[in-house]
């Protein structure tokens, strides 16, 4: 019995170890710290959440480093975009009714590691963009300004942890199907 499991042997330990490696596979043990490298919008507010969303992220996959530092992932928000989407129409007792003002909400930016002071940076994300649709009643301009703002700090948020998954290899598109 033990001569025919000999041969079988490295056939099995090669198969068990196909030697996969994500492409940005990070270092083993190595944390990160994150830093603000652009913003190129008009709300610090936004920018913020990004950065934010980036350190949840790598909180949540154990690879955040305190702190100010490097390798730290740096993070530029290019753009915020906004665009109509029509109006919104429910249906009511007396049929449909306009309900609200819709608007699609994008925010575009990109991350890379720098891994010291005045480095190359490497892994570059490329641009990401996410987005969200935000609706309020009509007539409620007050509403309407809160649900953007929420909105569009949602989609930065979200965005910031997207740009941390890619950055450690995780497979992410580089903008997400559409929302239901």
């Amino acid at each position: 019995m033990k001569k025919e499991l000999l041969p079988r042997l490295p056939v099995v330990l090669f198969s068990l170890s196909c030697g996969y490696e994500p492409l940005y596979a990070t270092p083993a043990g190595e944390a990160y710290h994150v830093h603000l490298a652009k913003n190129a919008t008009a709300s610090a507010i936004v920018a913020e959440e990004v950065v934010r969303g980036a350190r949840e992220t790598l909180a949540r996959e154990g690879t955040l480093a305190p702190g100010d530092g490097y390798p730290r992932i740096e993070i530029e928000v290019l753009r915020a975009d906004e665009t109509s989407a029509g109006i919104l129409a429910t249906e009511t007792p007396r049929g449909q009714e306009p309900q609200a003002t819709a608007s699609d909400l994008a925010i575009v930016a990109r991350g890379y590691v720098v891994r010291r002071a005045g480095a190359s940076p490497d892994f570059d994300t490329g641009d990401l963009r996410d987005d969200a649709l935000a609706a309020a009643p009509l007539g409620d301009a007050e509403r309407e300004l809160w649900q953007r703002e929420d909105s569009l700090r949602a989609v930065g948020h979200r965005l910031g942890g997207r740009i941390v998954l890619r950055l450690l290899g995780h497979p992410v598109v580089a903008a997400p199907p559409d929302k239901p």
